[in-house]
């Protein structure tokens, strides 16, 4: 059952301002907190012990109260508050319902918060609060708006795409972050959730941070926008397998936890424009029917031609493991529960459990009747694959099929100018060898776009130091076979592909691929 009144009042435009003003003035921001914490993300806030909060003190009193009320959800007596805030200031935040009078632990007047309001992607996001919930062991109410500071949410945020564009649809929006996000680079951005206490917490989100072009909806997936389409459409819908019937909006995805993102994935056809592309953090499965990529292709229907299916995996769990967490998180005493979950996962042909940013892009319109390969791709995600490394994933899949097709790819890579990679590093390890200490084996790595390790023969590093931008690999090709630096039977074709693998996994990069 949904909850009947959500916390946070719709005010006027002067009491948002006041409001943000107060909170920002005092640089209850993202980077303060971060550098006073001592901690790397707003995940990590949770990790923040009281005695910790000292150096917030040091650099504002101001921001001590803010830090409490909001974030740590304590009552702070009155009579300090009010030595803070100006009264016009406190009575805004009242009728916004931020704050609401509350007795202190001593009995004294005191105000506490009534939501989690906390600074993030340099947003000010306020979601339901977690403590009383998760400290008592009971469950939250059904449409709980979780909070944005999440690991998983703060993965979503840094995968969608900060290219500009016309339109864009966040779905299974919650707070509204991802819209709120993505309204810095899109004219026009559509935030959807199907429940109303979403809903609710996303206009109130978009006012409190002056987002006039992000609009607010509320149905079943793309019912409300069932006639519009749009250039980019983002999603991190429910994923966790619920059985034997769902209790958590936010959480759950279904039997398999599929379900949701499926669902997103057959309407890209109706709703994603020509050179449009969905992002999406989520969970899925490799089954005896194919892996994740290929079901989710599977699901695009009779125009899956048209779009290209990159899957970013950051982790996988095999079906037992996955089952054993959510026998933990059920909360119930079940000695079957675990053997009826494997049960469900085995019957369905579930094998493994792989989590992950998703990437489906639609390719612009092209001649009619002119042949198309598709692209289905699987790689790793890592902490610095965002947006930007997806387009580029997507720029250099099509540009080698397109090559492929035409028999030119490997004329096509020497004539490339490949530099280093920014994110490469190459690790050697040192043996001996004929009583002297050699070069034994060497390791390239790289975490942008993705995360990638290729060992390499070490022969191989000379090649790799002359790849500085300034000439086409084949040049270097040439100086290498001159200098005798390459094994025999080593041709240019297999320079070629050595050329193509570094650019995929990042460890050199090259203009206009």
């Amino acid at each position: 059952m949904a909850s009947e009144t959500p916390p946070l009042r719709v005010g006027s435009a002067t009491d948002f301002a006041r409001a943000a003003s107060l909170l920002r003035g005092a640089q209850f921001d993202e980077p303060t907190l971060l550098r006073l914490f001592g901690i790397e993300t707003m995940a990590d806030v949770g990790s923040v012990r009281q005695d910790q909060l000292a150096a917030v003190g040091a650099q504002s009193a101001t921001l001590l109260v803010l830090v409490r009320l909001f974030l740590f959800l304590e009552a702070v007596p009155r009579q300090e508050i009010e030595a803070l805030v100006d009264a016009d200031v406190l009575a805004s935040l009242s009728r916004l319902d931020l704050i609401r009078e509350a007795p202190g632990p001593d009995g004294t007047a005191a105000y506490c918060a009534p939501v989690l309001l906390y600074p993030v992607a340099d947003l000010l996001i306020a979601s339901d609060r977690q403590g009383a919930w998760d400290s008592s062991g009971t469950l939250p109410p059904p449409d709980v708006v979780f909070p944005a500071i999440f690991v998983g949410t703060l993965r979503f945020l840094r995968v969608i795409s900060k290219t500009p564009a016309r339109d864009a649809l966040d779905l299974c929006a919650g707070t509204g972050i991802g819209a709120l996000v993505l309204s810095r680079h899109v004219q026009h951005v559509v935030s959807a959730d199907i429940t109303a206490r979403a809903s609710h917490f996303t206009q109130f989100n978009r006012l409190l941070n002056d987002r006039e072009n992000v609009e607010v909806v509320q149905g079943d997936l793309y019912e409300p926008v069932r006639d519009r389409t749009f250039d980019r459409i983002v999603a991190h819908p429910p994923y966790v397998p619920a059985f034997p019937r769902e209790t958590q909006v936010y959480r759950d995805g279904g039997e398999t936890g599929e379900i949701v993102l499926q669902r997103i994935v057959e309407g890209l056809p109706r709703h994603l424009r020509p050179g449009g592309t969905f992002y999406a953090v989520s969970a899925g499965w490799d089954s005896a029917v194919g892996p994740f990529e290929t079901r989710v292709r599977r699901w695009l229907g009779d125009q899956a031609d048209e779009f290209d299916v990159i899957f970013a995996q950051h982790e996988e769990l095999k079906p037992e493991q996955l089952s054993r967490l959510l026998v933990q998180k059920a909360r119930v005493e079940d000695p079957g529960l675990d053997a009826r979950w494997r049960r469900q996962f085995a019957d369905a042909g579930l094998e493994r459990n792989v989590y992950g940013a998703i990437a489906v892009h639609r390719a612009a319109s092209g001649p009619a009747g002119a042949p198309r390969r598709a692209i289905t791709a699987r790689t790793k995600l890592s902490s610095a694959t965002d947006g930007a490394c997806f387009e580029a994933a997507l720029r250099w899949h099509r540009w080698r099929a397109t090559q492929e097709d035409r028999g030119t790819l490997a004329q096509a890579l020497l004539e490339t100018r490949p530099r280093l990679g920014s994110s490469l590093r190459a690790r050697v390890t040192y043996a001996p060898r004929d009583g002297r200490l050699g070069l034994a084996e060497a390791l390239l790595e790289a975490d942008r776009p993705f995360r990638a390790a290729t060992g390499i023969d070490p022969w191989m590093l000379k090649l790799v130091a002359r790849f500085d931008g300034t000439q086409p690999a084949a040049a270097v090709y040439r100086s290498a076979r001159e200098a005798a630096e390459l094994p025999d039977g080593f041709g240019p074709e297999d320079f070629a592909t050595l050329v193509g693998m570094m650019i995929e996994r990042g460890y050199v990069e090259v203009e206009g691929v």
